[in-house]
């Protein structure tokens, strides 16, 4: 149970956040994530390992202080696999809502120290969905361009 108020509005706010990406995830098959509109794009496959490698990242910052993103784990092999991809995404939530459980220190006062930058932990939390509606709208161009429906989810939120 998370009981700093702070970083259980952070982890509601990611749950929304990602359960998006999860409804994107039910609404594909295994063949849609080798779609990429573009060479330098990156499959769709690409971008979903992706958001899960960076959230291991931003996890690990709290135990390190250090937000290290050459250090991303790219197990290139779930690319093709939904089952594997949401499996990967459940567990890196996971671990990230047990770190931010067990977190005990001021996450207003604490830093993270980026490549260029020191960050409080709550902005650095709060980078995290930023980061991954990003890639919801790349997604989104993606999956129109491929003729993949979007999910009702993103419909209504979003009015896409």
């Amino acid at each position: 149970m998370i009981t700093n108020p702070w970083l259980a509005q952070f982890a509601r706010t990611w749950q929304f956040t990602r359960s998006l990406t999860f409804d994107f995830l039910a609404s594909l098959n295994d063949e849609h994530l080798s779609y990429s509109p573009q060479l330098e794009f990156g499959t769709i496959g690409k971008l979903i390992r992706h958001v899960g490698d960076v959230e291991e990242v931003y996890a690990r910052a709290l135990q390190t202080g250090t937000a290290d993103f050459s250090r991303k784990r790219k197990d290139y092999s779930m690319e093709s696999s939904l089952e594997r991809l949401n499996s990967y995404l459940k567990e890196q939530d996971q671990v990230l809502y047990d770190i931010l459980s067990q977190y005990d220190k001021d996450p207003l006062k604490d830093l993270i120290q980026w490549p260029t930058t020191k960050l409080p932990v709550l902005e650095h939390l709060f980078l995290l969905p930023q980061h991954e509606a990003i890639h919801q709208g790349q997604w989104s161009l993606a999956a129109r361009q491929a003729g993949i429906d979007l999910p009702k989810s993103w419909k209504d939120n979003w009015g896409l």
